[in-house]
């Protein structure tokens, strides 16, 4: 190749990549939500400790048996996990999207679950080896994929139609 079709190169190529202010913009929310999502996994957050903090909530203890709490403690725990990584997803199809704007939507959603994926198995390994009071479950990776998948669904759904009335 010549010199002078070389130099034409590398602008062209320099221009397909984006800057390091966007990929800041575009992958700082997802770091901060891996963030949260992290320390909502420690002990701290733990069933026991948030069915107590349900059951000291004003008139729960006093008007819902013990079991109802343990019931109301499971689904908002596991209403915890899908929202959370609905949350994520949205967040990572976000970012893929304005880092990575040629690649097609599809591909863009299924690394946008796959990555949520692989975090809430790290981080479902981590609270089996590294928690005292949690135990990580494959049945949580799966709850937190669907709602990865459900929020990536529902954000590039958003950004599309965003972008057919030419507001992106």
């Amino acid at each position: 190749m010549s010199a002078v079709r070389e130099s034409r190169a590398a602008p062209v190529r320099a221009a397909s990549r984006p800057r390091l202010t966007a990929l800041v913009s575009a992958w700082a929310p997802v770091a901060l939500w891996l963030a949260v999502i992290f320390s909502l996994s420690g002990d701290r957050f733990s069933d026991v400790n948030t069915a107590v903090w349900l059951s000291g909530m004003p008139l729960v203890g006093a008007l819902l048996p013990p079991a109802a709490i343990e019931v109301g403690n499971f689904i908002v725990r596991k209403c915890a996990h899908f929202v959370e990584y609905a949350v994520l997803g949205m967040l990572i199809f976000r970012a893929l999207r304005s880092t990575r704007p040629r690649v097609r939507k599809r591909q863009l959603l299924a690394v946008a679950v796959g990555l949520a994926v692989l975090c809430a198995s790290l981080d479902e390994l981590r609270q089996f080896l590294a928690t005292f009071t949690r135990s990580g479950t494959p049945r949580d990776v799966l709850l937190d994929g669907t709602g990865a998948l459900a929020g990536a669904l529902v954000g590039a759904t958003y950004l599309y139609r965003r972008s057919q009335c030419g507001d992106a």
